[in-house]
């Protein structure tokens, strides 16, 4: 299930450029104002998969587009209206955004330290598009795809998988299918056991080329004081995907990789 939104303010706006954390911020406030139980139960706790005992949100968004796009160094200035994408296969967390979105039509962001209103001006259901075993599709945000490691005191810790690396590259494309299949028996509560399509995945080398191997973003997500508590390195690029249809829908329904919470993840076919 997927919904397109769409807000204005009525004073041009500054956003900078690591907003997510407000974004992701405003859809569970979105949610709360439907059911509070509901959006603290997604935040806290998610959606259990017992069998590797880790929680999935089961939902993405997609970065802000802006209108008029007037963009500095430090951001997006004089900002008069967005619209996002936002994407789950869990009814009940499509349902309590709507009905967020629908009780007083508005939301705010709170960026670099201000609160910035807007007003709902259209809410469009987009229609779910047919899935076969081999899309290319366009990043509406950029994906990222993390593992542990061992540091040198024996402790582990999060990295963000390099896809330019090639030392990384194969163990990027493992995770993103390991995720994949970790989201499909979260949401469907069974075991994966189709495995007769080879799983293939890779960013579109023309692209990449164009881009002269630029394709990776640095995300700041969630600011203590101005202290930065996460940096999530991400890649955006057009990309081609072979596998089970099911694999591919739940990665368009709750986005590809990991952290799609933070607004990571989310895509939508070529067409």
């Amino acid at each position: 299930m997927r919904v397109k939104i769409t807000a204005i303010t009525l004073s041009p706006a500054f956003i900078p450029f690591n907003y997510n954390y407000a974004l992701h911020s405003a859809i569970y406030g979105l949610m709360e104002k439907s059911s509070t139980k509901y959006s603290q139960y997604l935040h806290d706790k998610g959606f259990i998969n017992k069998s590797i005992n880790k929680r999935f949100k089961l939902f993405t968004f997609s970065k802000l587009f802006f209108t008029p796009l007037k963009i500095n160094k430090n951001g997006f200035n004089r900002v008069k209206e967005i619209h996002f994408i936002f994407s789950t296969p869990i009814e009940q967390s499509y349902e309590h955004l709507i009905l967020g979105l629908f009780a007083d039509q508005n939301f705010f962001l709170n960026v670099a330290g201000k609160k910035i209103d807007f007003s709902v001006v259209q809410v469009e259901a987009l229609p779910e598009p047919q899935f076969n075993n081999k899309i290319n599709f366009i990043c509406l945000s950029p994906i990222a795809v993390s593992t542990q490691r061992e540091k040198l005191d024996g402790t582990l810790e999060q990295h963000y998988l390099d896809y330019m690396n090639p030392k990384e590259r194969e163990h990027f494309i493992k995770n993103i299918e390991k995720n994949l299949i970790n989201k499909y028996q979260t949401f469907y509560n069974k075991i994966y056991r189709d495995n007769t399509e080879d799983f293939k995945f890779s960013f579109d080398p023309t692209y990449i080329t164009k881009k002269q191997g630029k394709i990776s973003k640095l995300i700041h997500f969630k600011k203590i004081n101005n202290k930065i508590i996460t940096k999530i390195k991400a890649f955006e690029a057009p990309f081609k995907i072979i596998a089970e249809p099911a694999l591919i829908k739940i990665g368009y329904e709750a986005g590809f990789g990991n952290v799609n919470s933070a607004g990571l993840g989310c895509v939508e076919p070529i067409k």
